[in-house]
């Protein structure tokens, strides 16, 4: 999954296909469906928002009763949010979530990874629940290297054109070190890795495919400690992903809340 930006103008209603699959693709979905669910958990995040435009889609991460977080390259004009739910009747007792309006950090530019944060505000306020919670941003400003964190997303078994993600995972991953960010053993990286960001995985080593959803939040002691920017492989298998932290921008964030 490459850092890329979305900027579509035309919303369009989103329809799940149905397709007859071959012996070889039914294979296939097969191995990506079994590739997933050996790290798919009980426990799942609560507070994940799809946002999407025609046949795109982000995630957002609820943070406030009225605001939501993301990426800035999810920038979408014309944009649909729903509750990241399989549960169908949990859609109907929400209702539409509305936009009001949206806030790109104004340090971020398209040729960078660096300052890749947006808050995305509701019409109204949402009522939360058990399975409708908020993410907790960090107390603090120092760093979790040699954390265990867990990176909460979701993806396609099998992506036909205009469906729905369809299976929720929970991935364990390692905070590494700002150096062994900057500088990969193995590799070279095509984003420069600033102090405002870090990356985490399983292994630097390893790029896995898979279809998933960009702006994945991860979580570090129950707070929300990054939101992804950019990666090469596949988060929810255990690549690395290269994150905005969030501890960096709180100041932002509640200036931005409390003045709008």
């Amino acid at each position: 999954m490459n850092h890329h930006f979305l900027i579509l103008t035309i919303p369009t209603a989103i329809a799940v296909m149905t397709m007859i699959l071959s012996p070889a693709q039914a294979q296939n979905q097969a191995e990506t469906e079994q590739g997933f669910q050996h790290m798919h958990t009980d426990m799942k995040a609560t507070f994940l928002i799809f946002l999407s435009m025609e046949d795109e889609y982000c995630l957002g991460t609820l943070i406030h009763k009225q605001w939501i977080l993301t990426a800035a390259h999810c920038y979408l004009p014309f944009i649909e949010m729903n509750i990241a739910s399989n549960e169908e009747f949990f859609y109907s007792d929400m209702g539409e979530l509305k936009f009001l309006l949206s806030v790109q950090h104004p340090n971020f530019s398209r040729d960078s990874a660096e300052h890749d944060l947006m808050l995305i505000k509701l019409e109204t306020p949402v009522e939360l629940n058990k399975q409708l919670t908020l993410a907790v941003l960090p107390t603090a400003t120092d760093g979790k290297t040699g954390e265990n964190c867990t990176v909460s997303g979701w993806g396609w078994t099998w992506r036909t054109p205009f469906t729905s993600p369809d299976i929720q995972v929970e991935q364990k991953v390692l905070w590494f070190s700002e150096k062994y960010c900057q500088k990969p053993p193995t590799r070279q990286i095509p984003v420069e890795v600033t102090g405002n960001m870090f990356c985490a995985g399983v292994s630097l080593d390893t790029m896995q495919s898979c279809t998933e959803i960009t702006a994945a939040p991860i979580l570090c002691r129950n707070q929300l400690q990054g939101i992804l920017s950019w990666s090469e492989g596949c988060v929810l298998k255990g690549d690395v992903g290269y994150y905005t932290k969030i501890s960096r921008y709180t100041d932002w964030i509640l200036r931005v809340i409390h003045t709008h």
